[in-house]
């Protein structure tokens, strides 16, 4: 396509016509990478509602895009470089037509922002420069928007959630020389920093305040053994992209996206399997503490109780009375998920631990009276979650 087409076809972008958008899906195809080149050398660019139209239009490409370019990531080592260049991907994925901005140049204004008034970096001062000075704070209205995982949008919109927000905490810090990273706390993602002889760990989802320990150990999650175990073990850069990756497929399955959350389903298992073979061995469950290895509407089988179910939903420790823990709990972990399960070819609702339970491998039809009052359809081996909410829980 001659590039000289591009303001006819921007045009073009508000009609509906299947016939049309193929048409202009295929012209602008033609040009590739190099179509935001072109954009950008318009004399008079796209506005904002034609940037949105153009991100919708271009969603097939982008995908293909980002497919091929992971291979490439995956080689790069496990460091602060490369998590930047996974979270550049995704929001140039996300919203490269949108904001056509590069993640790096938002946070070297940053880090040159707050060395202008700052001479002397420090982790406290940064956190109150980003999360009150610069007006970033958790979107707790609009939590599983999948863009609050999208660090160019979070810099725009001044919104995200735990993991972006102590993402921009990490890549900031970093260019001012701070030894800061992430903890994969049970439930939320907390900044580690270690700084004049001391570790402590920093809320930024909550206005970037320093988190009282013994708080936390109390939350109910894992207690002082969790606590001990985040302070001691630092979240890798790459831990950190497969917590971001599951964020967006968490967000993608609760928007009916399906061809998103396949996508992310496909990058996170590549870059699983990339680091096992870089161990050398096989792992079982995910090495995430607390993050769920199961999804909401996945079939699984439990060897040591004998019955396959559908996962209705998960807590991220055992939320069940001590009684009942005594009782049928088996003695498992309780800083691990437990699931909600409705059990195949029964009325039982199942409180089952992780390690209990494998994928079923391939996955079949679940039959259980309450099915139709929380899945709206079976499909590609999982089941999909209606609008209900089940009681209780946090789906």
């Amino acid at each position: 396509m001659d590039a000289k087409q591009l303001p006819f076809i921007l045009s073009l972008l508000d009609d509906e016509s299947p016939s049309v958008r193929l048409e202009l899906q295929r012209q602008l195809g033609e040009l590739g990478d190099g179509l935001k080149i072109e954009l950008a050398r318009l004399a008079v660019p796209p506005d904002g509602s034609q940037r949105r139209l153009l991100q919708n239009l271009m969603e097939p490409q982008a995908r293909q895009w980002l497919r091929r370019v992971w291979s490439a990531w995956l080689a790069m080592p496990d460091n602060l470089e490369a998590l930047e260049k996974a979270c550049a991907l995704v929001s140039e994925y996300q919203t490269g037509y949108i904001f056509p901005t590069d993640l790096s140049i938002l946070l070297d204004e940053l880090a040159a922002d707050y060395k202008a008034s700052h001479r002397w970096p420090d982790s406290a001062s940064l956190a109150a420069f980003l999360f009150r000075d610069k007006g970033l704070k958790g979107n707790q209205a609009d939590y599983f928007n999948p863009l609050n995982s999208d660090l160019v949008y979070v810099i725009k919109e001044k919104r995200g959630i735990p993991l972006s927000l102590t993402t921009v905490f990490i890549l900031v810090g970093w260019r001012l020389g701070l030894d800061i990273s992430g903890c994969h706390f049970p439930g939320h993602f907390l900044a580690r920093v270690r700084e004049a002889g001391r570790d402590y760990l920093v809320d930024c989802f909550n206005g970037g305040v320093e988190v009282d320990p013994k708080v936390m150990a109390s939350l109910g999650e894992g207690g002082p053994a969790t606590l001990a175990a985040v302070l001691e073990n630092p979240a890798t850069p790459r831990s950190v992209v497969v917590r971001m990756l599951r964020n967006l497929a968490k967000a993608f399955e609760e928007g009916r996206k399906p061809e998103d959350l396949a996508l992310l389903a496909e990058l996170s298992v590549r870059l699983e399997q990339d680091d096992l073979a870089k161990a050398g061995h096989q792992a079982g469950a995910g090495g995430l503490l607390g993050q769920p290895l199961f999804s909401t509407g996945q079939v699984v089988s439990s060897q040591r109780w004998g019955f396959r179910a559908v996962v209705v939903d998960f807590d991220l420790s055992c939320k069940a009375p001590e009684a009942w823990r005594r009782k049928k709990g088996g003695g498992a972990r309780l800083d691990q998920p437990w699931y909600h399960l409705f059990v195949d070819g029964s009325d039982q609702v199942a409180y089952a631990p992780e390690d209990s339970l494998e994928p079923e491998t391939p996955p079949a039809a679940v039959q259980h009276p309450m099915m139709r009052h929380f899945f709206e359809r079976y499909e590609n081996g999982k089941y999909w979650r209606n609008g209900k909410q089940w009681p209780g829980t946090q789906s």
